[in-house]
């Protein structure tokens, strides 16, 4: 009995969610993420998952897109951000030639501190801000951040080919800082 009620309120939030998205309260953009940095790895590396601050603060839920206040509609990924942005930079680390494995010494985690979407007249743009952390149990760590904003015509379309570019920009970015630094 339990088990049912459980699956009846899930889907209750879920029909809840999906009516707020039809009645012009927001709109659900699926990404599809495909690795392409240029970078060769090797060796074992566990990926720890994201943060999404803007969510763990209560601003948004952890699948909204933060946008500008005064937009008359909210922005959603098909996922939640952290768990988007983690798959990202884990198909990001095995293109490169790294094993990605539960129980590494070696240890990357981060934090999404801004993933942010707004449109004006003439275009759309999207600004990231993404902290990286590199743990091993030989070395002290090594931590890096990355900002990368990304613009593009004002069409609704916009919105998934900025968040991709921008999230390819930040990780391939990290990835090249962390092998220069040695401790990827």
């Amino acid at each position: 009995m339990h088990v049912r009620r459980h699956r009846l309120g899930m889907h209750a939030a879920t029909i809840l969610a999906l009516s707020a998205l039809a009645t012009g309260c927001g709109r659900m953009v699926a990404i599809k993420y495909e690795a392409t940095n240029p970078w060769k790895g090797q060796g074992a590396v566990t990926v720890v998952p994201f943060r999404y601050e803007a969510a763990e603060d209560h601003r948004v839920s952890p699948r909204e897109v933060e946008t500008n206040r005064a937009a008359n509609t909210e922005l959603y990924l098909s996922q939640e951000i952290g768990a988007f942005f983690t798959e990202a930079f884990r198909r990001e680390l095995a293109h490169s030639g790294y094993r990605i494995e539960e129980s590494s010494p070696r240890t990357v985690s981060g934090a999404i501190t801004r993933f942010f979407v707004d449109w004006l007249e003439d275009e759309r743009f999207f600004e990231l801000h993404a902290v990286y952390t590199v743990g091993s149990v030989a070395e002290n760590g090594f931590a890096w951040e990355c900002s990368s904003i990304q613009r593009g015509p004002n069409a609704l379309a916009q919105d998934s080919v900025l968040i991709r570019r921008g999230t390819a920009d930040c990780m391939q970015r990290f990835i090249r800082a962390a092998q220069d630094a040695h401790v990827l």
